[in-house]
């Protein structure tokens, strides 16, 4: 009987993160958000996105944010996975109180921020290199 590998179900390793989800190309933020919230506007623009708070859980072969959710809703639960293959760079810009990690790609730059993340780096560029 040939039961599943339970190693490849199971993370490497996993850490607390927010990732940036960019705004749609072309998005313009509303005159009411600016004058209702203008400090929650100006990070959206400094930032170009929004922060969602979740987990990066790193596998053999891919890395997989979930999002991490406080109350219940009717949206589902974002989630999506990277193939380590597609990321060509670990970039890591310190900050003040936190680290924003930048996961290059062909075509794009996902962007994590977490704090004390030297050892989720560490063992994400030796899982990359393996690939």
């Amino acid at each position: 009987m040939n039961s599943p590998d339970p190693t490849a179900q199971q993370p490497i390793t996993k850490h607390p993160v927010a990732w940036l989800r960019p705004m749609p190309e072309g998005f313009k933020i509303p005159i009411w958000r600016w004058i209702l919230l203008p400090a929650t506007a100006l990070m959206l623009k400094r930032h170009g996105g929004v922060w969602i708070s979740g987990e990066a859980s790193l596998f053999h072969d891919k890395l997989v944010f979930a999002q991490s959710r406080m109350i219940r809703s009717r949206t589902p639960a974002v989630q999506w996975a990277l193939p380590l293959p597609e990321i060509s760079d670990v970039i890591v810009r310190k900050g003040i109180a936190s680290e924003t990690i930048e996961l290059h790609q062909p075509n794009r730059i996902v962007k994590l921020m977490s704090v004390r993340s030297e050892e989720f780096v560490a063992r994400l560029r030796e899982a990359i290199a393996r690939t």
